[in-house]
């Protein structure tokens, strides 16, 4: 399984307990860091609103990286930022998860970005642990298809569709990668999946990574 983790090459720290988290599982990552917060060029900021920041341009066009591989190279991937923090049996659960999606799957969301969560009479009522995930905004489910972007699972299909809006569209990116996701996931239908439980936290919400947000 192809793994790819979103880095900010300055937070070392983020790295190293990255890295430990992969080897106790037994995976490997590819880290992404070829757009620099601090380095990002004009034709970079060209298809982002003005007021967008650079910090969540480079988050963006690192996601955006990880899609064009995905359809040169694999049939799917798990896209990883660097504050993720996995749950116990990580590895195993994931590809439990993973034998538990149908053949026409876009993306599936492992975490709990924003404490996101299927409700519990909906989970009580299932034998699985995979969700179809309405893309309309909810009370209970944000604005739709995402939980964040720290952690989730998308297809080749899928990132195909999202390569090809990115490019064709006149407009500028003006929200950050997650909710613009939203709206795309709207646009093309896409067969979305919750986990539950989840089996990733993101750090940046946790006293384990504040101080290095």
């Amino acid at each position: 399984m192809k793994i790819f983790v979103i880095h900010y090459a300055k937070l070392i720290e983020r790295r190293k307990n990255m890295v430990m988290q992969l080897i106790t599982n037994g995976l490997d990552a590819e880290f992404v860091t070829q757009y620099d917060r601090d380095q990002l060029s004009s034709e970079d900021k060209a298809k982002f609103v003005t007021k967008y920041k650079d910090d969540d341009i480079a988050i963006s066009l690192s996601h955006l990286y990880c899609y064009k591989e995905i359809i040169k190279k694999y049939e799917y991937a798990l896209i990883l930022e660097d504050d993720a923090v996995f749950n116990n049996n990580f590895k195993k659960i994931l590809l439990d998860y993973i034998c538990q999606l149908p053949e026409d799957w876009d993306m599936l969301f492992i975490g709990d970005g924003c404490h996101l969560h299927i409700p519990n009479d909906v989970i009580c009522k299932s034998k699985g642990n995979i969700f179809k995930k309405c893309l309309e905004p909810t009370l209970w489910g944000g604005d739709g298809a995402t939980r964040c972007t720290d952690s989730y699972l998308i297809s080749k299909k899928c990132a195909q569709k999202i390569i090809d809006c990115f490019l064709s569209d006149r407009h500028l990116m003006d929200h950050a990668i997650d909710w613009w996701l939203n709206n795309v996931s709207r646009h093309f239908q896409f067969n979305v999946y919750w986990a539950e439980p989840t089996i990733v936290t993101q750090g940046s919400m946790t006293i384990f990574s504040r101080s290095r947000i």
